[in-house]
Formats: C-alpha cells, structure tokens, sequence
C-alpha cells in the first residue's frame, strides 16, 4: 500500500487577489495606496514627489522614486511578499504585499510603467486574466516592454483604467491624500490635478504632553502623547489621536470617550515604536493587512496604550466640561445668549416667510384646477380659501349657496343674499377653526450662538445639523469691535457687527436650502444672497434702534 500524499496548505491565487482588492473600496483608498507605494520608495535624502491625474477614463500616479527592476517588478506581483524595503532596513508602510490589487477595488485594468538604472519595464493586468484562473494556479502578466534602454530618469508611473464607477470624486480624493500626509511625517510633495496637496492642522488652544507612568512605559516604551484642544468642535476625519509607530500612522481614537461631551474638541499623536518593532513576534498581531487602518484590541500592548490613553483624555475632557460650564454660568455669556435670541427671533421670521412663499410657488399650479393665476389670489396676491392643499389666511363663513338649479333668479335685493364670504383668519372665532385645519404655527429652525474659535478661524461658521450659526469672537472684526464697545454686549457697535455676520452667513445659507430642494441657477442664487443680506439688515435696524 502506498503511502498518501501529504495534505498540503494552498492557497487559490485569483480568488486572494480578488479578495484583498476588496479592500480598497472607493477611489481614495485606492489613490492613497499607490501614492503610499510610491512614498516608501522615494530615493534616500530626496523629498519625495508624486503627481497624480484623474480623468473619467483613467486614473495615473507617478513618482521620482527609485523605480523597479525587472526582479523587483516581480516581487511586486508576489502576494505576500517580502517588502524590499523593510528588508533593506527602511521603515515603510508596505508589510503584507497586498496593495497591487487595489486598483481592482474598482478598476479592470493596472498598467505599471518603470524605470531603474537605464532600464524600462512596462507591464499591463486585466482582470480578465485573473478570472480565467478558475482553478488557482498562477496568472501572468503582460509584458508590454521588457528591459527596454532608456535615458529617462527612475521613477514609476502606475495607471489605471477601466473603472467600474460613473463618478470619481477628485475632492474626495484630495481630501483624503492631505490628511494622510499629514500623518506621514515624510517630508513629499503630491499634486493631484494640479492641486498641491497641504493639510493645515485645526487651530487649537491648549496643548498638553504626557508621559506613561513606569507599569505603563514598561510595555508601550518611552512615549510622547501630545493632545491638543480645538475651540470648536471638529470632524470625523480631523478629532482624535492618531496612532503611529516609527512615523507610520496605524489608526485614530478617542479610547472609548467618543460620544461623550468635549471629546469632538481633542485630537492630537503618539509614536509608539514597540508596535512596529515587535509586531511580528507576537502571536496576536497588533494590525491586521486588511488597511482599515484599526488597532488590534486583542493584542496586550495595544490594550495597555488604550487603557492609558482613557485616562489621559477623559482627564482633559472633563477639564473641558468645567471650563464650558463656567463661561455658560457667567454674566457675559447670559447677556451673550439673549442677544443671540433676539438675532434668531428676526432670522426665523425671514425663514418662515420665505417657505410660505416657496411653497406658493411650487403649488400654485396644481392648486389653480385648470383657473389663473387671478383667480385664485385676492388683490394682495394671497390665495383664496377652497379646493387646494395650501394653508390661507383666510376661511369660509356663512351658510353654502345653493345649486341655482330651481326657483327664480336671484335679483339685486335690499339685503345681502346669505352665503359663503371670505374673512381674515385672524378675526375673532378664527383661531379655533384655523388649528383645528391645515394651517400650523412655524417653528423657527435656526439658532445663534458665540464661541471663541481663535482669530485665524472664520468669524462665523454654520452646524447644519442643529441649524446653528457661531459668531466667533476671537475673530479680529468682532473682537476689536466688542473691546470698542468696552466689552459691553448691549453696546450698539458690538451689536451691529454680529447682526452683519448672521445676516450674511444666513443669507448664504439660505440659498443652499433652497438649491437643496429647488432647481435654480447660479446667478440667480447670488443675486438672492444680495436681496437677502439687504432685507435681514434693514430688519437688523428695527432690532438695533428701537
């Protein structure tokens, strides 16, 4: 009897190709991926530069790096590979050899195009050559160019094509590469359609520098963290801490305290070497190869960083909550607060009048029943009570007409001919039968409230989700005016001022809502930003003045 054939651990090669590119699920994951590629193989002392071009057809990313030879190009089409640079003794972010994919994330065809040492090597994949594998045995890729002479310099061009998407959304894509290089600490210059790519960090008021206690630093080394505080609170992509070993960043948080009040305020880094360094001894892997860019809570030392950031951050926080309680409880901020009411009171009149004349608009037409215009609105251009789903200010009274189908013609008479007349809503009895109706009271959507955003932030910002506008006081305008005004917020010169910011942030605002919702152009949405700042202002003078 024969002895078996030892069972073996494979691996099917197109199915974990297809597999690791669904990684990289939208476009600037994909474009972070060969531009991270092309970053840790910049030459040595030379900052590295990367430009990238996106088009509906294509997508290009190249570099001044070090190039591939024909070898390298290889080892770059092998899974799993070793990274030639971290054997070299670089640090870089490659380790699992799973990045080529990404273009098939969303794409049907790569196209590498390299240059080292003289040499030119040029190769294509389809996806179709990866399907065509069905029973797991390697695919091979297009030579276009094999160690063809050249003069050029090194460097590589990765370009892709075939895209599965019907929009590829470069701001996206702008926005993620600024704010992953900022977390490089690599010193590069990208371009993507010519726009160099620079993040600016949030402003911030406060920094603090922490060090671990010895039962801490003996498992997560001798580390920084720095944390620093926003005057406003910031976004998803910009709060927090970022996570980064040996200048590779490996993830974000906020160690639990996320939805907890002033945890949006903090953001700020730790360099934790031990996570890079060690990593491949331990069994359970402080990341994992999938780029999602996510701390493994199983591993001990990352459990032991978290723990130790918690306390850190939920001690600043809480410092955050004492000194937000305390400016609420002062008498500048209650004088502050019934300003910011009367400025909304006006901007929520404006709204609620604004949307029953869009709604007159838009329902008009479907209301009218085949009549005109005239017919359904009285000499005010106000509509007629009967027949349509629109709210009047007016109702029915008296008793219905009949059908004029029997008895004599009705003659001019000494008297009135009881029936049906139109009255204002507002009459006495009307209150009951409006309520009672169609017709509901408004509620203003807006709020106004101050912070104290430093003077490079703007003077005002809006927080659509609430449909609050902040007036930053720190803002140059505003402070000199409110120190003008001896600090008194009553005083009309402090006042003026911060009625001129929420009118113009309104009116802009405004013009959004009604894109949102209506069609309208460009030129007539910022002509109504104009008759809207003139209306809100010359309301402001009531305010101000009476």
């Amino acid at each position: 009897m024969s002895t078996p054939k030892p069972i073996e651990v494979t691996t099917h090669v197109a199915r974990d190709f297809l597999q690791n590119s669904a990684y990289f699920s939208t476009m600037p994951k994909i474009i972070w991926e060969y531009v991270s590629n092309s970053l840790d193989n910049s030459r040595e002392g030379i900052p590295a530069v990367v430009a990238v071009e996106i088009t509906s057809n294509y997508a290009r990313i190249s570099d001044n790096g070090l190039g591939m030879s024909r070898d390298e190009l290889g080892n770059f089409f092998r899974m799993h590979g070793e990274n030639i640079q971290r054997k070299r003794g670089r640090k870089s972010r490659g380790r699992f050899g799973t990045g080529k994919s990404a273009a098939f994330g969303l794409a049907n065809l790569l196209r590498i195009d390299t240059i080292k040492g003289g040499l030119r090597n040029v190769v294509e994949l389809h996806r179709r050559d990866i399907e065509l594998a069905q029973h797991g045995q390697p695919f091979s890729v297009r030579d276009i160019h094999l160690d063809e002479a050249t003069d050029q310099e090194d460097g590589t061009l990765v370009e892709i094509r075939e895209f599965n998407i019907a929009r590829l959304d470069v701001d996206k894509v702008i926005s993620f590469i600024e704010r992953n290089l900022s977390r490089s600490h690599q010193r590069a210059h990208v371009t993507i359609n010519g726009h160099e790519c620079r993040f600016e960090e949030p402003p911030h008021i406060d920094t603090r520098k922490c060090i671990p206690p010895s039962d801490i630093s003996e498992h997560i080394g001798e580390v920084t963290l720095i944390i620093k505080v926003s005057p406003v609170p910031l976004d998803e992509d910009t709060k927090g801490i970022d996570i980064l070993s040996n200048g590779i960043w490996h993830g974000n948080t906020l160690a639990g305290i996320e939805r907890k009040d002033r945890a949006s305020y903090i953001f700020g880094e730790v360099d934790v070497p031990v996570l890079e360094d060690k990593n491949d001894e331990w069994t359970i892997p402080a990341f994992d190869n999938t780029r999602n860019n996510t701390l493994n809570l199983q591993n001990p030392v990352v459990a032991v960083l978290l723990g130790w950031l918690a306390d850190e951050l939920e001690r600043v926080r809480l410092e955050l909550v004492e000194q937000a309680r305390e400016k609420r409880n002062s008498e500048v901020a209650r004088q502050l607060a019934k300003e910011a009411q009367r400025i909304a009171d006006v901007l929520n009149e404006d709204l609620a009048q604004q949307e029953l004349e869009l709604e007159l608009t838009q329902k008009v037409s479907r209301r009218s029943g085949g009549r005109s215009v005239n017919e359904i609105l009285d000499e005010k251009g106000e509509l007629w009570p009967g027949g349509g789903d629109q709210p009047t200010l007016w109702q029915d009274t008296g008793q219905p007409h009949g059908s004029g189908k029997r008895g004599k013609v009705a003659g001019p008479g000494e008297v009135d001919r009881t029936g049906p007349t139109a009255r204002r809503g507002d009459a006495p009895g009307a209150k009951k039968n409006v309520s009672d109706g169609q017709m509901k009271q408004r509620r203003g959507a807006f709020s106004i409230d101050y912070e104290y955003a430093t003077s490079g932030s703007p003077r005002s910002r809006y927080e659509s989700s609430f449909k609050k506008i902040w007036i930053n006081l720190d803002h140059p305008q505003i402070a000199n005016s409110f120190e003008a005004s001896g600090r008194q917020v009553d005083a009309r010169q402090f006042r003026e001022i911060c009625c001129e910011v929420a009118a113009v942030e309104y009116a802009i605002i405004l013009q959004y809502e009604k894109l949102e919702k209506y069609e309208q152009h460009a030129d007539e949405a910022l002509d109504e930003v104009r008759l809207t700042i003139n209306r809100i202002t010359s309301r402001f003078v009531q305010l101000l003045y009476s």
